[in-house]
């Protein structure tokens, strides 16, 4: 089935592309406005997993490289896996920019989102925070005003995409196991998570991510093996966001009891591990990164909660060709 839908993928038209996002907003409004996935919790944000999903699969980012995630679509048999809602399949966010089909992948996670609300999650990159932290490799507007024309471009854009960014997850939270964000961990306490309950996030929670400091470390930040002079964190080489180190990787899984954090944001062979396996890096774009490699993830429930560190994740990796 994926075959016929690759050459609508490859060539969306921009009634599709609006419908679809449109369809895929909705389906994020409506978690939110009940507070709720198959098998989790959603506070704005937040997804929280109440349990272990039965297989898992996770994507990192792809920008724009439509053939790499259609490849894993089709190497995971997606209609079979996610027609069970017990199954989770969940994007780490960066979708667009660099690639040649930014318009072909963002149709795509849409499309998953909107058929399949409950196995799919969704979080944001920050080629997803355009607005909130400006960069120059945001080549969206232009690929789509090159599709479609400037008017019609502008429109898409700005009234359907930008809202529909701004809804994506910033963190994902697998019991007692992952914390699964796009770039990295706050720096500091009070940033993340300081109005959560013991028993969950709480019904009377509006926004935990009301700081825009949080969303930026969250979206940009990366781990560091050594920050010079003994110090916790420094600035990032990025222009946003900042480099990170052990002591924050502890902090924040001892703080959430998890084991794993999983991000993506930095090209890599596939994958790479840092801070004494407490870091999982996964990048799973080929084309705009000729010189690295790409994979996804792919586990069981029972594998899933029999794993420690990073280290131990490397035989569910599968590298993309």
């Amino acid at each position: 089935m994926l075959e016929d839908f690759e050459e609508l993928f490859v060539e969306v038209q921009a009634q599709a592309l609006t419908e679809v996002v449109e369809n895929a907003t909705a389906a994020i409004e409506k978690e939110r406005q009940i507070g709720h996935i198959n098998r989790g919790k959603v506070n704005a944000q937040m997804v929280e997993l109440d349990s272990l999903p039965e297989e898992l699969v996770l994507i990192g980012d792809i920008h724009g490289d439509l053939q790499s995630l259609l490849w894993v679509l089709k190497d995971i048999d997606f209609e079979t896996r996610l027609t069970n809602p017990k199954n989770k399949l969940i994007f780490l966010g960066d979708y667009v920019d660099r690639g040649s089909n930014s318009i072909g992948v963002l149709y795509v996670i849409c499309y998953l989102k909107q058929k399949f609300p409950n196995s799919v999650v969704l979080m944001r990159g920050n080629h997803e925070a355009p607005v909130e932290f400006p960069f120059s490799s945001h080549d969206l507007p232009l690929k789509l005003a090159q599709k479609y024309g400037h008017k019609m471009a502008e429109s898409i854009y700005g009234n359907k995409i930008i809202p529909f960014f701004r809804l994506l997850s910033l963190i994902v939270l697998i019991p007692k196991q992952l914390l699964i964000v796009h770039g990295g961990l706050p720096t500091g306490d009070d940033l993340l998570l300081h109005e959560r309950s013991e028993n969950g996030l709480g019904s009377d929670v509006q926004n935990p991510f009301i700081s825009t400091t949080a969303m930026e470390e969250i979206l940009w930040n990366d781990p560091m093996e050594h920050i010079s002079n003994g110090l916790d964190w420094e600035y990032s080489r990025r222009g946003y966001g900042k480099h990170f180190g052990i002591a924050i990787s502890k902090k924040w899984l001892n703080t959430l009891a998890s084991k794993l954090v999983i991000r993506g944001h930095e090209p890599c062979q596939g994958f790479k591990i840092n801070h004494q396996g407490m870091i999982l890096t996964l990048f799973s774009c080929k084309e705009a990164y000729p010189g690295f490699q790409a994979a996804y993830i792919k586990i069981a429930r029972e594998q899933l909660e029999n794993l420690h560190h990073g280290g131990e994740f490397v035989r569910y990796i599968k590298k993309i060709p």
